[in-house]
């Protein structure tokens, strides 16, 4: 397992003595005094590190005590800003704002990206089926699935609305939440990149890893600069821009922040409702194509300089729409697996109809299911889908709670929450069948 080494010394942090000696004096300006434990944490860097520092800022004269000391030595003192540390800080403000975690190299990170890349374990049926153990999915589906997630990606996912696609998605994701360590941040050419982004990394408590995890045994012996955290499972939809695929500067704090692709690192990157962004799928799919072939993405730096960062995830795109309609069979040759989601058999929405009533406690009625699939589907010639008992039962379940009724599947029940489920549907129907 890769890990990194907690560095005793500025060489083997790779940092240089005044970036952490700018980003104290920053800390100060911005949160006035502070104590000596606080920014080390603030840091994310041992405390053996940053107390010669301090001293450093001490003789220059542009900190001094203003509380504290006694135990803990340096680290107890809370430190402010001299009327001489205010006036040099000004200026280094002007020139780079930025304080916070120190970073790591790009070289660092890409090591280690590459180190903890997701090639260990081959999925075999048995992952598949701990995966999605709790949805009904046929098993022609998942022998092609299978295949496709062992090949590395990327793959296609398409087919009608509300069949799950998105569900689908998540449960591959759940084959690659084994931890990996995050950087903070990392740096290139003197830019800060921020990788770490609490909405999308969640960090592994060390109580919950097993007593054999080498981090658990060591803890100390890691590097603070990096989170042990989850594998990445990002989505992005519509939104998305080819101007999102790049860095994002901020000129409040003269730093990136990470595109998608980059903080999805060694995780799953679904874009979902492909086909339906301001930009043609063909540009995406352009911009990628180099990323894909050699798992390097090159990011724009403000200074027009280029980054070479790590580009090691499994990309699956999503889609309600034809898949004829969004490229041509050049497009089509770089993603090899193209897999329709289809609609479930009546068996299976049973199954899930069932599952869905046991989880919301309501209690399934064979007789008012059999009026449900007579009345709203087979009568209205209405297919199955896959989220229909879902959203089916949350409207069931509104009526339950409001009206006080017996927690208990019933025609009248049907009749409420499919009038408002499929309401205007019905009404399209009708005008249809009335114009016929």
């Amino acid at each position: 397992m890769w890990m990194p080494k907690r560095p005793e010394t500025l060489q083997e942090a790779e940092i240089e003595s005044f970036f952490i000696e700018d980003c104290i004096l920053k800390m100060l300006h911005a949160q006035g005094a502070t104590r000596g434990s606080v920014l080390v944490q603030m840091l994310k860097l041992p405390a053996g590190l940053v107390e010669p520092i301090i001293s450093i800022l001490r003789e220059k004269d542009f900190v001094a005590p203003v509380g504290g000391g006694g135990i803990g030595g340096g680290m107890g003192l809370t430190i402010g800003l001299t009327t001489k540390g205010a006036e040099y800080t000004a200026g280094i403000m002007e020139r780079s704002p930025y304080y916070g975690p120190a970073p790591v190299s790009t070289k660092i990170y890409t090591e280690s990206v590459k180190a903890q890349k997701f090639t260990s374990r081959l999925v075999k049926k048995k992952h598949l089926d701990a995966a999605f153990g709790d949805i009904r999915i046929g098993q022609e589906y998942l022998n092609q699935l299978g295949p496709a997630i062992n090949s590395g990606g990327p793959i296609f996912l398409y087919g009608k609305p509300g069949n799950g696609k998105t569900t689908m998605s998540e449960r591959i994701a759940r084959l690659f939440r084994q931890g990996m360590f995050i950087p903070y941040a990392i740096e290139s050419n003197g830019e800060i990149i921020q990788v770490f982004d609490e909405k999308v990394h969640i960090p592994v408590p060390l109580e919950a890893l097993p007593d054999t995890h080498p981090l658990k045994a060591n803890p100390g012996a890691v590097d603070p600069r990096w989170v042990y955290a989850l594998r990445p499972f990002v989505v992005v939809g519509g939104e998305l821009t080819l101007e999102m695929l790049d860095l994002s500067y901020s000129e409040g704090q003269l730093s990136y922040e990470s595109p998608f692709q980059l903080k999805a690192n060694g995780g799953v990157l679904l874009i979902d409702d492909f086909g339906r962004q301001k930009v043609k799928p063909t540009e995406i799919l352009n911009r990628w194509i180099y990323p894909l072939e050699k798992q390097m993405d090159f990011l724009s730096l403000h200074s027009g300089k280029k980054v070479a960062v790590p580009f090691e995830i499994f990309l699956i795109f999503s889609t309600n729409l034809d898949p004829n309609d969004l490229g041509d069979e050049a497009f089509w040759r770089r993603i090899r697996y193209k897999i329709e989601t289809p609609n479930p058999t009546e068996a299976d929405f049973k199954f899930i109809f069932q599952v869905v009533c046991k989880k919301n406690s309501i209690e399934f009625d064979e007789q008012a299911y059999k009026y449900l699939v007579d009345k709203y589907y087979r009568a209205a010639s209405r297919e199955f889908r896959s989220v229909h008992p879902r959203d089916i039962m949350n409207i069931v379940c509104d009526h339950v709670h409001f009206f006080g009724i017996a927690p208990k599947l019933s025609n009248q029940l049907i009749d409420l929450a499919c009038a408002s489920f499929f309401g205007m549907e019905e009404t399209k129907l009708a005008a249809e069948k009335k114009i016929a």
